[in-house]
């Protein structure tokens, strides 16, 4: 037999709430979604999705992004209007060079630690950042502000993933994670439907578990890394 020579597997939110209810019991192949049914499993998924980002999934969305500091600013607005348009959900890592010199790492600092510092307008080579990540917004804080205007920022950051408001969307995440979604959407729509005891929600929760773990732990895994070996100082490798 031949094989399809395709890998791009794809389905739409509809497709999924489909799926999940049909899980449930409460679906027949052949139905079509009414309005109010697909409106309810997009505000489930959009809820869910937004806790799984919450969680830390997402090696897909993390994103460069490049900042040029200013002379004696230690604070930058991310966002409209801001130094960088975008809002990070989060920045996991910023290096920092010099006129064009070698990118150094800097060392992220908590909200206390940053807010410790007793003199925040101290001025030379930026060394530590702070990202207080708000609502609508987020600011990023360097410390020392920089002395000059030759400083330059590139970062890591983790985009928001992006919602779904119609059926017809796709999902911002890989077709590996859709197993997992129709499961956990059933999970969350045992409720709504009122399915709570039948053997269908004891199967969907057990699955639901099951298919978020397999796929956050690849996900979060799946970065992968160096593996350094060497001795101590009694001759063993570690």
């Amino acid at each position: 037999m031949a094989v399809s020579s395709s890998t791009d597997f794809v389905s739409s939110a509809s497709t999924l709430i489909e799926d999940a209810r049909r899980l449930l019991g409460v679906h027949a192949e052949e139905e079509a979604l009414e309005a109010h049914e697909l409106d309810t499993g997009l505000r489930w998924l959009t809820r869910m999705l937004k806790a799984w980002e919450a969680d830390g999934i997402g090696s897909w969305v993390l994103t460069q992004g490049t900042l040029t500091l200013v002379d004696s600013d230690g604070d930058y607005v991310f966002g409209s209007g801001g130094s960088f348009t975008t809002v990070p959900f989060e920045i996991t890592q910023i290096r920092i060079s010099h006129d064009g010199g070698n990118e150094i790492e800097m060392v992220r600092l908590s909200r206390d630690d940053y807010y410790r510092l007793p003199n925040k307008t101290t001025e030379g080579f930026p060394t530590c950042w702070f990202y207080d990540r708000q609502r609508d917004n987020g600011t990023l804080y360097i410390w020392p502000e920089p002395d000059d205007s030759l400083y330059d920022l590139a970062f890591t950051y983790r985009r928001r993933i992006m919602d779904l408001d119609a059926g017809a969307d796709n999902f911002d995440l890989p077709p590996e994670w859709e197993m997992a979604i129709a499961n956990n959407l059933a999970k969350y729509l045992i409720p709504v439907y009122g399915r709570g005891g039948t053997p269908e929600a004891k199967q969907v929760m057990d699955d639901a578990i099951t298919t978020y773990q397999i796929i956050k732990a690849w996900d979060v895994g799946s970065e992968g890394g160096s593996v350094f070996i060497g001795h101590d100082e009694f001759g063993r490798y570690r």
